[in-house]
């Protein structure tokens, strides 16, 4: 319960101006970056995940990319019911209910809503993938491969861009920290941060991370197993850089277990889109609330 408790605060926070300020600066700031490296460099790119792809039996990439249509439109059809509610409805739910309350109605109902399309989907599973899969046997194998090698493009820059706003959002959250921690755990000293030590674990981070992406990259096209691996990265990018500055700023301990439950658990807004700038606010707030409250106990 100590984890879903830190993350139901950690979304709590997401709903503060200052956090979601910072989210919003720092990931349209790499944005703009990563739109232009990609440009300049999306020649090299596809033709690199082109040569990948080549050494794959096409019949994988069909199933492949048949199951990549499937996930895109269920994470479509959750993103347009929720979208379209909350236009409706936001108003008058917000007028109903508690401002401190508004955070859990939004994230009981964003649950419901991936539930329910979670059923609908698993149902109708085989008629849609065999329906899609009837689409992409029409198409030529040169249109299969360049779809496919675009999409590879496109996963690995949107991996590169969820690593730099992870490892940049640290050094803007600190004063933030330090005040929800003066307003919240007022009895809890706080120490600064070792810049050099944070920088170094950043740097060793994000290389293993940049290393084990491109080792694993023609395996991101294998269904579920690709969802597991982008988790696992994404824990593995985080979990030092994290814990480091909770810690060094608060002097509290966690085992590996809990920081890699932590990490795993923060990891959930980076298959969204758009969202996922403020998936850096809700690992460190994360990390933040459950090692505070586990030794506030004490």
């Amino acid at each position: 319960m100590d984890f879903l408790y830190s993350l139901t605060l950690s979304f709590r926070d997401l709903g503060r101006w200052d956090i979601k300020k910072i989210s919003l600066i720092n990931g349209l700031i790499w944005l703009i970056i990563w739109l232009i490296i990609g440009y300049s460099c999306w020649d090299f790119i596809v033709d690199i995940s082109v040569k990948l792809l080549n050494i794959m039996p096409f019949s994988f990439i069909k199933v492949s990319g048949a199951f990549i249509v499937y996930t895109i439109l269920w994470i479509q059809a959750i993103f347009v019911t929720i979208g379209v509610i909350f236009a409706l409805f936001n108003e008058a739910i917000q007028k109903s209910t508690q401002k401190e309350n508004f955070h859990y109605i939004g994230l009981t109902f964003g649950g419901i809503v991936i539930l329910f399309w979670s059923i609908v989907f698993w149902e109708y599973k085989s008629f849609m993938l065999d329906y899609i899969n009837h689409f992409i046997r029409v198409l030529p194998f040169e249109t299969v491969e360049e779809l496919m090698s675009i999409f590879l493009a496109i996963l690995f820059l949107y991996l590169i861009y969820s690593a730099s706003i992870s490892f940049s959002f640290l050094f803007f959250i600190f004063p933030k920290l330090k005040e929800l921690a003066s307003e919240e755990y007022s009895n809890i000293s706080i120490d600064d941060v070792n810049y050099t030590k944070l920088i170094l674990i950043i740097i060793k981070d994000f290389l293993g991370f940049i290393f084990l992406a491109i080792i694993l990259y023609p395996v991101m096209l294998v269904p579920f197993l690709n969802f597991i691996i982008m988790i696992l990265l994404w824990a593995y990018m985080i979990k030092d850089s994290y814990y480091h500055v909770v810690k060094s700023m608060f002097n509290k301990e966690l085992n590996k277990k809990e920081v890699w439950a932590l990490s795993i658990t923060s990891t959930i807004l980076n298959f969204l889109p758009i969202i996922n700038i403020f998936a850096p606010a809700l690992g460190i707030m994360n990390m933040y609330h459950y090692i505070m409250e586990k030794n506030d106990e004490y």
